[in-house]
């Protein structure tokens, strides 16, 4: 259990007035989860970079945008601080900055973390931004960072106590990530904070790493990605990109040969379809495209295949106040994410053995 100025002997020089030292969390003894090519990228990049030039231009462009990574670590610190350099910036109107450039922070392990503080984004018309927030209690604590949603995080310091003990988190429930494949919903637009993302939601209560592979517009469903996603252990797999497969014809052309190059590459991995929750292209598109996805589960069901589920889209929001769910009638927020994450879990549950 070293003291935080005992693993760098350059620590002192680096604490500022607040009396933090800063370590750089791409080598600290933190646990960094969500990327399957870090070893590979030595970035924050959510894809192979050596296969860029076969990923469709969206794919390229937001890979480098850190939505479910996580950086996890127990310390006493009283104080923790960030010092953050963003490589790919994203201003939206619809999105705070706290979402789509922030980092939020939680206390706990296991099952049990809960949202403590939000580290602030203050831009400034730069790419770098700090904040520090202090703990209303002293002794050791799991923390866990979400990374932002969309912006691509080129550096990251955490600052803590001068003196301080840091240590590694407790282990994940599952050895292997629950990866989830979609659009820009699957991304995490348009939650409040990073936290609030579906995917980071469902991997609190369940306690598992997320891999996050949504693109905004570019989740269309090509091999490329598929065997990227067939190449990664996983523990369950959420199939979600009808948003993004443009027509119906587009979504029955990639579909079934999507799932079934998952399927050969990893003949038992729990895999959950779901279909969008919208009805922006009009009910009769929406039950017509559901009906391709449903038919991609049905014939898997055929063949013997008994780790598929299908998760009807229409009911991800409730029936009660679905007009209180999105921020756009399009994208969800807190609310409408929280309801996601209330319909898919008991599935997920089912799909891990649970």
């Amino acid at each position: 259990m070293p003291r935080i100025d005992e693993i760098d002997q350059n620590f002192k020089q680096n604490t500022d007035e607040s009396g933090l030292v800063y370590i750089d969390c791409f080598t600290a003894p933190v646990r960094i989860s969500g990327l399957p090519w870090r070893e590979k990228n030595q970035n924050y990049h959510r894809m192979d970079d050596s296969l860029n030039h076969l990923y469709n231009f969206g794919v390229r462009g937001l890979s480098p945008c850190t939505a479910g990574v996580q950086v996890s670590f127990k310390t006493d610190s009283k104080k923790i601080g960030i010092k953050v350099d963003v490589e790919w910036n994203n201003l939206m109107p619809h999105m705070p900055y706290n979402s789509s450039t922030g980092v939020d922070i939680y206390i706990g392990s296991g099952r049990n973390k809960k949202f403590f503080k939000t580290f602030f984004v203050y831009l400034n018309g730069t790419d770098h931004y700090e904040d520090v927030r202090e703990f209303h209690e002293g002794g050791m604590k799991e923390i866990t960072l979400n990374f932002p949603l969309y912006s691509g995080v080129e550096k990251m310091l955490i600052g803590l106590d001068a003196g301080s003990t840091l240590e590694m988190p407790e282990p994940f429930d599952y050895d292997k990530p629950v990866l989830f494949y979609g659009s820009s919903i699957t991304q995490g637009a348009c939650a409040s904070r990073p936290g609030m993302a579906y995917f980071n939601i469902l991997s609190r209560k369940l306690n598992f790493e997320v891999v996050n592979m949504g693109f905004s517009s570019s989740g269309k469903g090509e091999p490329v990605m598929a065997e990227q996603i067939a190449s990664v252990p996983l523990s369950a797999f959420i199939f979600d990109y009808d948003h993004n497969a443009g027509d119906v014809q587009e979504l029955r052309q990639t579909h079934q040969r999507f799932f079934q190059i998952v399927r050969a590459a990893q003949p038992d991995l729990p895999i959950i379809m779901i279909s969008k929750a919208d009805c922006e292209d009009g009910i009769q598109a929406t039950e017509e495209r559901k009906a391709v996805i449903y038919k991609t589960y049905q014939d898997a069901k055929a063949s013997g295949d008994d780790k598929v589920w299908f998760i009807d889209g229409q009911t991800l929001y409730g029936t009660e106040d679905r007009d209180s769910c999105t921020v756009d009638a399009l994208h969800p927020n807190d609310i409408g994410f929280m309801r996601m994450a209330q319909v898919i879990l008991p599935v997920l549950k089912e799909a891990l053995g649970e």
